[in-house]
């Protein structure tokens, strides 16, 4: 499955504090968000509220 461009509206401050902790990860401000994104997909599958499978492109 190929990667796929989203664009987020978001408070400045929320958008200041992202970049923050992707600075200390050495991460980019994308690739922090993704990394979050990704582990809110996997908390919420495994509480119940999404299938395993969604969020897989199944």
């Amino acid at each position: 499955m190929g990667k796929v461009t989203l664009s987020i509206y978001m408070e400045e401050e929320d958008k200041e504090a992202l970049q923050q902790l992707a600075d200390a990860e050495e991460r980019s401000l994308s690739q922090m968000a993704v990394l979050i994104l990704k582990r809110a997909i996997r908390q919420a599958q495994a509480d119940g509220a999404i299938s395993p499978n969604q969020g897989k492109g199944k």
